[in-house]
């Protein structure tokens, strides 16, 4: 076995981590079964999804490998499946914001395309010994991964097509094993497989739907689901519950069971509440707590989803199990406007003896629909005397045990480190709510003008907070609470003293900025911030004294020589201050105008947003904002800008328009998705009434 192996000059060829001379001797110690050997090449010969110069040589060899009696051929077939689906580094990782790449890699794109063939027309190669291994491995193991190898060989055979090899013949040699195997295989497990292998090449077999066993019927209903056909969503219901061990055994499979069920059905999100909802009555609470973590893909993804999903998970915040109620309080709290259950949610944060992770989500979740009871709950937080925390946060320690146990009945549950390690850091007891406001993190930022009893505890929680993002979290928190200059007056005292340290605050000096005129008293602390030694502090006071006074001069001499500077950084911070110099930075527009193509996103959009307001010429600014109005923080910016420019930007309203009405979204961030996408809906609303005449800006 592997005599031809040295054959190869493998130091002349490279992999992942440069020569590639280690590859002889991790395939002599895969044929043995060594699990290292194959971690290692699945590092070097395919790395996150990308191949090298040296897979395609070493491809033969991995084929020899699998009729060694001692390696891991589940493993090594696995490996193969990948390098079929494997990429080329520069497409992957090298392209400008557009797809374009750069034009001086392209002849190296195109000897990595090159390195992408082979390595997929080497795998291709093998097909007859996985056709064998399919029909013939005495482990189920191997027969299941086999079937993963040819699926994954369906999209790579049309990557080989140019290179003048033909394997239509033996492809239809695999979709007859496949068949044969899906029909009369004794292992449930490679029927399962065996399905899903062929949904790959659009095959579909209805007789698989009536298996004898669950895991073939709920993979076959999720391979008509795939192909449009919401008719067996029915047995996903009924017989996901069964498959939640097994699924864990497919090579398939993701970390999540029942999410990866459910991911059948992404595209139609009215069976997926149908199928949750079936879920999360189930008795095991192993399916209820799968059931609702599983929820959270089509709540992100479809607004109506989330609408309908919510009161499911709202009746679940007092269920038994403590996942459960973590993830059914997770998710509403990410859910924005469409959370619901306010008096379920309240009785969560009441009944806790501290603010537990499931409690301070659920205070989120409040904070979105404006409760009053969060309100005061909040103020009572900020407003209490440092402490030690409670002794008695059993919440962590709770699900802890859940989890561990969890590992024990089910080995395919105890394996998601990922989830386990997610659910414990979010749930571990949380300190004193004074100075460390972890908990009240996601809340703060969600507080609108009708928070008046944390309105009146912020000012004293600033004095008494740490310096750094704890204050910041506040003055961003107090500065919103306090829009109005009339409002404002006792909040000016409370952002100067932050202004007298080593290290000012920004967000203090933003929040003075906003008053405007209102916050006057602060001019001598902010002028004396024009000779800190940091841009970041410097740009900041002088967007600042320009609001205050209407005086731009530091502003733009400081603004003027970050733009010239050579770091991309430097020139985002001149073009964030900016607009504050209004009219007065006129001369700078030829600077911010050859901005506007930027590769760099951020700066090409607030470019357009600076010469906006330094030119108000809107006629080649509204172009640039347009194609920036995407669901995206840069987005929001883009849009807010163009509401501000009004009627003019009527180019904007049919995008707009669109996004408004649209029934998915594209969320932009993990855990404040609902939220989000009340911010960016309001944005465009607003946008679409100001550009039409129908209201102010937002």
């Amino acid at each position: 076995m592997l005599t031809e192996l040295d054959a190869v000059a493998w130091p002349q060829l490279t992999h992942a981590y440069g020569e590639a001379d280690d590859v002889p001797d991790l395939l002599r110690r895969l044929a043995t079964g060594d699990e290292e050997a194959l971690h290692a090449l699945y590092g070097s010969i395919w790395h996150q999804g990308t191949v090298y110069e040296a897979t395609a040589p070493a491809v033969p060899f991995l084929i020899e490998v699998l009729d060694a009696p001692g390696a891991d051929a589940a493993g090594v077939l696995h490996l193969l499946a990948s390098i079929a689906e494997g990429s080329s580094f520069l497409a992957v990782h090298e392209r400008g914001s557009g797809g374009e790449l750069a034009e001086e890699l392209a002849e190296e794109l195109a000897e990595e395309l090159a390195w992408v063939a082979a390595a997929r027309s080497a795998v291709a190669a093998g097909r007859p010994v996985y056709v064998r291994l399919l029909s013939a491995a005495p482990s189920e193991d191997t027969r299941a991964a086999a079937a993963y190898t040819l699926a994954a060989l369906g999209t790579a055979h049309a990557g080989t097509a140019h290179t003048g090899t033909s394997h239509t013949g033996t492809a239809g040699a695999d979709t007859a094993a496949l068949r044969e195997r899906a029909a009369t295989d004794p292992s449930p497990l490679v029927r399962a497989a065996a399905i899903l292998a062929l949904r790959a090449r659009g095959v579909l077999d209805p007789r698989a739907l009536a298996d004898p066993e669950p895991l073939p019927r709920v993979v076959a209903a999720m391979a008509h689901l795939l192909a449009g056909d919401p008719a067996p969503a029915g047995i996903l219901a009924a017989d996901g519950p069964a498959v939640l061990r097994a699924v864990g055994r497919l090579p398939w499979d993701s970390d999540d069971p029942l999410a990866w069920v459910l991911s059948a059905a992404e595209r139609d999100w009215p069976t997926q509440v149908r199928v949750l909802s079936a879920w999360l009555a189930h008795p095991d609470p192993m399916v209820r707590a799968g059931a609702v973590y599983a929820a959270e893909d089509p709540m992100r993804t479809w607004r109506a989803a989330a609408a309908a999903l919510a009161p499911l998970l709202a009746a679940r915040l007092d269920d038994p199990d403590p996942a459960v109620r973590f993830w059914a309080a997770s998710h509403l709290a990410a859910a924005g406007r469409a959370a619901t259950g306010a008096d379920a949610l309240w009785a969560v944060v009441d009944r806790a003896p501290g603010l537990d992770a499931t409690a301070a989500r659920a205070l989120t979740a409040l904070v979105a629909l404006e409760d009053p009871r969060a309100d005061a709950h909040i103020a009572r937080v900020l407003s209490a005397p440092a402490a030690p925390p409670p002794a008695a946060l059993t919440g962590h320690e709770r699900l802890s045990a859940f989890i561990a146990a969890a590992g024990e009945r089910d080995p395919a549950v105890g394996r998601n480190r990922a989830l386990r390690e997610q659910m414990a850091d979010a749930t571990r007891p949380v300190p004193s709510l004074v100075f460390d406001l972890r908990p009240l993190q996601p809340a703060l930022p969600r507080l609108g003008a009708w928070a008046t009893a944390t309105r009146a505890a912020l000012l004293p929680a600033i004095a008494r907070a740490r310096p750094g993002f704890e204050r910041d979290l506040l003055i961003a928190t107090a500065a919103r609470l306090h829009p109005a200059p009339a409002s404002a007056a006792p909040l000016v005292p409370a952002l100067r003293g932050c202004l007298g340290e080593q290290n000012p605050s920004t967000a203090a000096i933003e929040a003075l900025g906003a008053l405007g005129p209102a916050a006057a008293a602060a001019v001598p602390e902010l002028t004396a911030l024009l000779g800190h030694a940091e841009l970041t502090v410097r740009l900041p006071a002088a967007a600042a004294l320009a609001r205050l006074t209407g005086d731009p001069a530091p502003l733009l001499a400081e603004a003027a020589a970050a733009l010239a500077a050579p770091r991309a950084w430097q020139r985002t911070e001149a073009l964030f201050a900016l607009p504050a110099a209004g009219r007065a930075a006129a001369g700078l527009a030829p600077d911010l105008r050859a901005l506007f193509t930027d590769e760099d996103e951020w700066q090409s959009m607030r470019a357009a947003v600076a010469y906006w307001h330094a030119t108000g010429d809107p006629a080649p600014v509204v172009p640039v904002l347009v194609r920036h109005a995407t669901h995206s923080p840069r987005g929001l910016e883009a849009v807010r800008c163009l509401a501000e420019i009004g009627p003019a930007a009527a180019e904007a309203v049919a995008v707009l328009e669109a996004a408004i009405a649209a029934p998915d979204r594209r969320p932009f961030n993990h855990d404040t998705w609902g939220h989000d996408d009340d911010l960016w809906r309001d944005a465009c609303t607003a946008a679409v009434a100001r550009i039409t005449g129908g209201g102010a800006p937002g």
